[in-house]
């Protein structure tokens, strides 16, 4: 707290004593409300707050720019979360004999620097260092070729956090870029790169991009001890995205060379279309070839699934429609579905209540074969509000 302290002592000062550089500060309150129902365990109610503080100064004419923020979250209810009722029976009764604790235990209050990077820009050159975002693929369910940022499937605040990294861009044209990153891992040896090249395909119309990496793979387990397998994992992805007989279509996968363990690859693919009404549908499979194809799917994959937010089936498929009720009003069903059966249902309502304001209203139930990726008999409400200022 006492970092933290002096951290805004030292913008509140600056801001003060150079109005010139004078340093932007923004973000949004938000408090959830999620209670969960289960056919497999007991009611929960998870009751959290967070604060987040953007703060950014430079940029415009200026050739260097800093943003950043800060989140404080905190949890007003019970932290530890029982996973048993994500689990088949037979998964979670393997986990019991072995002893493995089934739960997943929240920091009671966390306070963290989400991203803090200072950006340089000449011409078409740009150089960021810092705690920045990394995300790269038009994909919605799963990004394939996203391979710095950890997924957490079970934080209702989730944002993708920062990631500390150098990267350096290169623009031209419409869509031309190319991307080179490091990422600094615990050894020297251990840092990730990444390279990426796009551009646009004006003779049909399509954004396309190669993409290679090499980093410090920990999302997979030993099968006997469950320990984190840590290796080199090298990938080369391919993405694009555009139009084809009037509807949005998308592509994005990548093959996996890993150093220890199998060999895989990954690929999501999707396409939209927006009526004359407004109705928005869309569709997206993903092929994840690192995970088994029928069920009862291994101990491995499920914990795989939980800690990294790693795919635990083969296939998965996502389907929604989404509509304007009102002016402030949005509705939308999402479908989260694979071929072994399971499924779950997404049924969510967006609606600003002030100008500052909005509140989020969106279910979860699951149904189908009890060994599914989507276990049946869990059911949770969520209710969002959203303040900024």
């Amino acid at each position: 707290m006492k970092v933290f302290s002096h951290f805004f002592s030292i913008i509140i000062i600056a801001s003060i004593s150079a109005p010139a550089q004078a340093i932007d500060l923004s973000g949004y309150y938000e408090n959830t409300l999620m209670p969960e129902y289960s056919d497999r365990a007991e009611d929960h109610l998870l009751d959290a707050s967070k604060l987040r503080l953007d703060f950014s100064t430079g940029g415009g004419d200026d050739n260097l720019e800093f943003r950043g923020n800060v989140n404080f979250i905190a949890y007003h209810s019970d932290i530890i979360l029982d996973v048993t009722p994500y689990l088949p029976e037979s998964i979670a009764d393997s986990l019991h004999e072995r002893e493995i604790p089934a739960e997943i235990r929240l920091d009671r209050s966390r306070i963290f620097l989400d991203n803090a990077y200072l950006t340089w820009r000449i011409g078409q050159l740009r150089l960021r260092a810092g705690r920045q975002q990394l995300s790269w693929g038009p994909a919605y369910s799963f990004n394939p070729t996203d391979l710095f940022h950890k997924k957490d499937l079970f934080d209702p605040t989730y944002e993708k956090e920062g990631v500390t990294a150098l990267r350096l861009d290169y623009r031209w044209g419409i869509g031309g870029q190319v991307a080179l990153v490091t990422v600094p891992g615990v050894k020297l040896d251990q840092a990730g790169y990444a390279l990426r090249i796009a551009t646009h395909v004006s003779a049909i119309g399509y954004d396309a991009a190669l993409t290679l990496h090499q980093i410090e793979d920990s999302t997979s387990l030993d099968p006997d001890s469950l320990r984190s397998l840590h290796q080199r994992r090298r990938a080369v992805g391919l993405d694009f995205s555009g139009g084809l007989l009037g509807l949005g279509v998308w592509l994005e996968g990548n093959y996996n060379l890993m150093e220890t363990g199998d060999d895989f690859t990954r690929i999501a693919a999707g396409f939209d279309y927006t009526l004359e009404n407004g109705l928005y549908m869309m569709f997206e499979g993903l092929y994840n070839g690192r995970a088994e194809d029928k069920t009862p799917y291994p101990v491995t994959d499920w914990l795989e699934s939980i800690y990294f937010g790693e795919p635990v089936a083969r296939y998965r498929f996502l389907a929604g429609i989404r509509k304007d009720l009102s002016d402030l009003v949005e509705g939308s069903v999402y479908w989260f579905g694979g071929a072994d059966g399971s499924m779950v249902l997404n049924p969510r309502l967006d609606a600003s209540i002030a100008q500052n304001a909005d509140l989020t209203l969106f279910g979860a139930a699951t149904f189908g074969k009890k060994d599914g990726q989507f276990p049946p008999g869990n059911y949770a409400v969520t209710a969002r509000v959203t303040v900024y200022f």
